[in-house]
């Protein structure tokens, strides 16, 4: 599923005016985010809450607004909405990548939606979502006891090479670890 990030509320705040609404893509925001959250969000940009079935299905759109849209949804149902209304609208969050729900309720990213899949070569793991810093040809020095060196003392981040590597030894892959792979072009 599409993972969502809700952006800075104070900077949000400042476009509100009059009557705003807050469209939440019912399948993004609540696998995101719970009722509760999407209601306070709602009542911390002084907006009602408007629920529209998965947008990428182009639904129809009739919101009554004089104040401002807020879309909570991805990039893609942000566009959606300004296209059915022919208006600006607010995105409330950024659209981070395409993850995995763990079982203590928190998310994890698995795809960067990079149009480039390489996790055949690498134990079906995409090193470019799960390292931090997103290398391609393994890890760096700073990996210690399988976390990363970006980890802190409230989160623990897994090294994605050292799982990647692990998999791939298991497996018994490990030549394909070996391999060079060059650099992609950003797109």
């Amino acid at each position: 599923m599409i993972i969502l990030q809700i952006k800075n509320k104070e900077k949000l705040k400042a476009w509100g005016k009059g009557n705003n609404k807050l469209v939440v893509c019912t399948l993004c925001g609540n696998w995101n985010f719970s009722k509760d959250e999407i209601e306070e969000l709602g009542n911390e940009l002084n907006a009602e809450v408007v629920k529209i079935p998965t947008m990428c299905n182009r639904p129809e759109v009739n919101i009554g607004a004089d104040g401002t849209i807020f879309v909570l949804a991805c990039g893609a149902g942000v566009q959606v909405v300004g296209d059915a209304l022919n208006k600006t609208v607010v995105p409330v969050a950024d659209t981070m990548g395409i993850g995995v729900k763990n079982e203590d309720g928190s998310i994890s990213k698995y795809c960067i939606a990079c149009g480039d899949c390489m996790i055949d070569e690498t134990g079906s793991i995409c090193p470019k979502a799960r390292c931090e810093k997103s290398l391609l040809n393994g890890p760096c020095a700073g990996v210690h006891d399988g976390l990363c060196e970006l980890s802190t003392s409230k989160k623990e981040i897994k090294c994605g090479w050292n799982e990647i590597c692990m998999r791939m030894v298991a497996n018994n892959e490990s030549n394909k670890f070996m391999e060079t792979r060059m650099p992609k072009a950003n797109r």
